[in-house]
């Protein structure tokens, strides 16, 4: 009844519970890596061309006055919009207040080394659609453009970090300091856009990337991003709490996804795919993950969460592989060091020079005692060392083991074709959609382990669906609020009733319901789940 003291008293409910992957921020899919095998999120908005590609030189406006410094370059103080073909020609800055809106559809060329940064206090709005996305791309015209032709975007906030006093100065020499106590600071919205030919290094070890986020908070919304062809990371977040969906890094020089100075928010659903020819100086991984870059156990950690990546290395064969640069070979999929702790869930990783890399004491101890895990992640065509730690307190083989135990639901494929991905290494036209029979369905953390985010269903009600898409049978859950009428009815595409699986009323907590398709067709089918005046609708795929 209600006020029964077993309510929040599960093993999944903490009062104080850290970002988790049961948060409802995830979308709790059956499959391993960020395709379904049917929906193709990439449609539409990307460029997998975009060396070639006829942009517009006829400029509606110039932005930037080419000097490369805080006190010279441009400051936006009040609101402003950009569309049609902008130009930026040197350091552009947001300052705090003003809003910098870009419509639908804008193409903003930058010219060598100009950047568009967004200072604490200061929001960008750049809301692009599947059909109109906002493009940041090079000045260079088509068949001259490269990594490094400008900047890129640099968004600062004032969310926490692991920095002494919570206050930097965000790497690249643009001058402007992220940070500060505001967990949901919000620094606007960046959705259907691409950003192309960007990351330049002002000096060494100081580089300015695709997309930089120093201490972004979690009211921002990043979401459908693809950055081309950076010189430097695609995606390097110092600190901060912001969340992201549908991230892709093609192409690029460094690493993929770089977290450092106590990142602690959540990713789902990502893609890495590397040219071979293609690499910096350094070794290129696909996740490189830090504390801080002193190894410090200085708080809050990094401990974000990735989930649904799937990060196609630059060896889709051993004869690839043995003709790449020893920076490429020496590239890891999952580069953890310098005490962070970093989680990698329902995620594949294939054609990479080494698998799993371990790098600290402080990140072993923290493996050691589930501070920080990988769990359901494939690792296929590791042409190097699979597994490989940096130091004595742990060795390769007890790494293997961690990564190989029951509970984690990891898997070592040695044959790249056992993974059934249909076309994952194509440069230019790329399909990295499961083919059936592909061991990646139904092979999630909620495929495997269903649990309810109570702290979230504690104050709403709640309706989910596992495993999705689905063969023969598939668990429609709810978790009630409180007592009310529930209605479950599924729909075939056309519209037509299936079935009704409940109708009547309910007490208080969580039920499981099953939807038997296994005499059905295949295809879509809608569940409407009605509780009172609430409706919530599922889209279940049987195959």
């Amino acid at each position: 009844m209600a006020g029964s003291p077993v309510y929040n008293a599960s093993y999944w409910y903490k009062e104080s519970e850290p970002v988790s992957i049961d948060n409802n921020f995830f979308d709790k899919v059956s499959y391993v890596g960020a395709f379904d095998g049917y929906d193709n999120w990439t449609e539409g908005w990307t460029n997998w061309s975009p060396v070639d590609e006829d942009y517009s030189e006829t400029y509606t406006m110039t932005k930037g006055n080419g000097q490369f410094t805080n006190i010279g370059g441009v400051h936006i103080v009040a609101d402003e919009t950009w569309s049609g073909v902008v130009k930026i020609d040197g350091w552009i800055y947001v300052d705090n207040g003003a809003t910098l809106t870009i419509e639908p559809g804008t193409i903003i060329r930058g010219t060598n080394k100009s950047v568009l940064i967004i200072t604490p206090g200061g929001k960008i709005m750049a809301a692009g659609t599947r059909t109109l996305p906002i493009v940041f791309t090079s000045s260079q015209g088509a068949g001259f453009r490269s990594n490094s032709d400008w900047g890129g975007l640099v968004i600062c906030g004032k969310a926490p970090n692991n920095l002494a006093g919570g206050v930097g100065i965000v790497e690249g020499g643009v001058g402007t300091e992220f940070g500060g106590s505001d967990p949901a600071d919000n620094s606007g919205v960046l959705t259907y856009v691409r950003i192309e030919f960007p990351g330049f290094e002002v000096a060494t070890g100081s580089e300015i990337n695709g997309l930089t986020l120093g201490s972004v908070g979690s009211a921002t919304r990043i979401e459908n991003i693809q950055v081309s062809y950076s010189g430097d990371d695609g995606y390097e977040f110092f600190g901060g709490t912001v969340n992201a969906k549908y991230l892709i890094s093609y192409r690029t020089e460094d690493d993929d996804f770089d977290t450092d100075n106590g990142y602690s928010g959540m990713v789902q659903f990502g893609i890495i795919l590397r040219d071979p020819s293609i690499v910096d100086s350094d070794t290129a991984n696909g996740f490189e993950s830090d504390n801080d870059k002193d190894a410090s156990v200085n708080t809050p950690f990094t401990q974000a969460i990735f989930s649904n990546i799937s990060g196609f290395g630059s060896a889709k064969d051993l004869a690839t592989y043995n003709a790449l640069p020893q920076n490429h070979k020496e590239g890891s999929s999952l580069r953890i060091r310098k005490s962070s702790r970093i989680s990698v869930y329902n995620s594949l990783f294939m054609g990479w020079g080494r698998g799993l890399r371990f790098e600290s004491t402080a990140t072993h101890n923290a493996a050691a005692a589930n501070d920080m895990t990988v769990k359901n992640t494939f690792i296929s065509s590791i042409y190097g060392d699979k597994f490989k730690t940096d130091d004595a307190v742990l060795s390769a083989a007890q790494l293997e083991t961690w990564f190989l135990e029951t509970q984690k639901e990891n898997k070592v494929i040695e044959n790249g074709s056992d993974v059934k991905i249909t076309d994952p290494f194509n440069l230019t036209e790329p399909n990295f959609q499961p083919m059936a029979g592909s061991p990646v369905y139904n092979a999630s953390y909620w495929s495997t382990t269903p649990v309810i985010d109570f702290d979230v269903a504690a104050n709403m009600n709640m309706v989910r669906n596992y495993p999705n898409p689905f063969k023969g049978k598939t668990n429609i859950e709810i978790h009630l609020r409180k007592s009310d009428n529930v209605r479950i009815v599924i729909f075939n595409i056309s519209g037509a009733v299936v079935t009704e699986i409940q109708n009547g009323q309910l007490y208080e907590g969580t039920y499981d319901f099953i939807f038997d398709a296994s005499q059905l067709p295949g295809g879509l089918y809608f569940g409407k789940v009605i509780m009172g005046n609430e409706v919530q609708t599922l889209k279940m795929m049987a195959q």
